[in-house]
């Protein structure tokens, strides 16, 4: 009998865990090839904080063109089903994009179905200034990227917010 129950608890914990991306600790890579370039990518990552993390960070240099997108946000435990987010990323202490530029929280799906991508190609003027499209790019560089992007979330629970920040892991 005691066999039995041991492999029933064993099987319920495997198929919960099959059915979240967060399981063991870890927080898998997750590939979202609608927002990728046919580039390849400089760094992938991943970001976690007390309560959310996300699956899909990949910054691009290549040559003059840039790219970054940060995909698959959610939330790890139910906090309430009457909170709202805000997300806010940051290069260099400058919003790069903020949720709330749109005047409104978002719901939990709304807060799991964001997706941020900037790019463009950034050049150097006569002067050596950097210009150019993509907005991130221009606060940061191949090697300070790492050190550049803060990527924080405010969630309210009625009118109590709380802010966490997201500890970003690299992956390669």
């Amino acid at each position: 009998m005691k066999k039995i129950i041991v492999l029933f608890v064993a099987v319920l914990m495997f198929l919960t865990g099959c059915n979240n991306d967060y399981w063991l600790g870890e927080i898998p890579f997750k590939e979202d090839q609608e927002y990728e370039p046919t580039v390849y990518y400089t760094y992938r990552f991943t970001g976690e904080s007390e309560h959310f993390y996300f699956q899909t960070g990949k910054v691009y240099y290549n040559n003059d063109y840039r790219s970054l997108i940060i995909s698959n946000f959610k939330v790890k435990e139910n906090i309430s089903d009457d909170s709202s987010y805000d997300l806010s990323l940051y290069f260099n202490d400058d919003v790069l994009y903020s949720s709330a530029s749109s005047n409104r929280n978002l719901s939990k799906s709304g807060f799991e179905n964001i997706v941020i991508t900037d790019n463009g190609y950034v050049y150097t003027d006569d002067n050596g200034n950097i210009i150019g499209e993509a907005d991130s790019f221009i606060k940061t560089t191949k090697d300070t990227f790492k050190d550049s992007i803060k990527l924080m979330v405010n969630y309210c629970v009625k009118d109590k917010c709380e802010e966490e920040i997201f500890k970003i892991n690299y992956l390669d």
